[in-house]
């Protein structure tokens, strides 16, 4: 954007000293015509003439300037906007301030700026004046120039909450809480809700399992929140096979084996996958496959909802029911957005 901004800076200023140049020529002409009245009365337009086709070159060589200093501003709001959360304005300040100077070069020099809030959006003001070619004629040397821009970054979890209500199928699955850390590429558990088979009469019946007991979980400092779905089809948890007795019963025994088979899941699902969004439900509604959603959207930010997840099985009957709760104070700088 630099390099393409400042060739244009540089072409439109010489098409201006051509136009001022053509002016003036065009001017001397008209005083030198001796042609009666006519060169009486060019001579009295001559000058406003002038004055007005210097607005017209210096306006839209200011209009431009305005034009570039909107997408920096754009740029800074969203720079800012990310880290922001309402009660950061410090921080978020500088970042954008930060941003700023390396653009300083493709700015005015006399450009100043005003960083505020309002609730948890990050506004910032730009404002500056560009000199003026022509209309120094009519002792106008400047015109000033403003740009202003507003981002808000979606709240995200600080705590959250879950409580199971209902569970069945014919397959071990287990749903897991993970973080990431900043500064750390590994995944951390917080928390897990493990569903077991104990029968597969009824369509598979079960016994849930939650961890922390409480089902409150404290997220920490985190850059990725994601849960996750494993399944084992053979009834029964890692490191375990499973059988059914053949009995009307259909009882479910889980018996410890170091099988290779034994000790992985048959599938995974995740919310960081857009490819399988499509397996959780939220409040009764599907999400979209390939869709990348903000946290805000499906962990109970706004009020508490109910999550069901649809293990592999079929589409027509989910699997695994709870609901989820949360204190969102946190920021998520991933999904910002311009709103102003």
């Amino acid at each position: 954007m630099g390099h393409q901004y400042l060739q244009f800076k540089a072409n439109t200023q010489v098409n201006m000293m051509r136009t001022v140049q053509s002016l003036k020529s065009k001017f001397c002409r008209l005083l030198n015509d001796r042609g009666g009245n006519f060169a009486v009365m060019t001579a009295l337009l001559a000058t406003p003439l002038l004055i007005v086709a210097g607005v017209a070159v210096d306006y839209s060589y200011a209009a431009s300037q305005r034009t570039h200093l909107q997408e920096i501003a754009d740029a800074a709001a969203l720079e800012g906007g990310k880290i922001f959360d309402g009660t950061n304005l410090s921080a978020a300040t500088t970042a954008a301030k930060n941003f700023l100077k390396g653009y300083s070069a493709q700015m005015p020099a006399n450009v100043t700026s005003t960083m505020t809030a309002d609730g948890r959006t990050f506004k910032v003001a730009l404002n500056a004046s560009v000199d003026t070619s022509i209309m120094k004629i009519a002792n106008v040397n400047s015109v000033p120039i403003a740009a202003g821009a507003a981002a808000v970054a979606p709240i995200k979890p600080t705590k959250i909450t879950f409580t199971p209500t209902q569970a069945q199928g014919y397959w071990y699955k287990k749903i897991s809480i993970m973080v990431v850390r900043p500064g750390s590429p590994l995944e951390v558990t917080l928390g897990t809700i493990v569903y077991q088979p104990t029968t597969l009469n009824n369509s598979g019946q079960g016994t849930m399992t939650v961890v922390p007991s409480n089902g409150s979980i404290d997220l920490g400092a985190y850059t990725k929140l994601i849960l996750k779905m494993e399944i084992k089809t053979d009834y029964c948890g890692t490191g375990y096979s499973g059988s059914v007795s053949s009995n009307s019963k259909q009882t479910v025994t889980c018996t410890a084996s170091l099988l290779p088979s034994k000790l992985v899941y048959s599938n995974t699902l995740r919310t960081d996958n857009p490819d399988q969004m499509d397996s959780l439900y939220v409040d009764g509604k599907q999400l979209k496959k390939g869709t990348a959603y903000p946290l805000e959207s499906y962990f109970g930010c706004a009020a508490t909802q109910s999550h069901a997840w649809e293990d592999g099985g079929g589409a027509d009957r989910q699997d695994f029911f709870y609901t989820v709760s949360a204190d969102c104070s946190g920021t998520d700088g991933n999904y910002v957005r311009l709103t102003q």
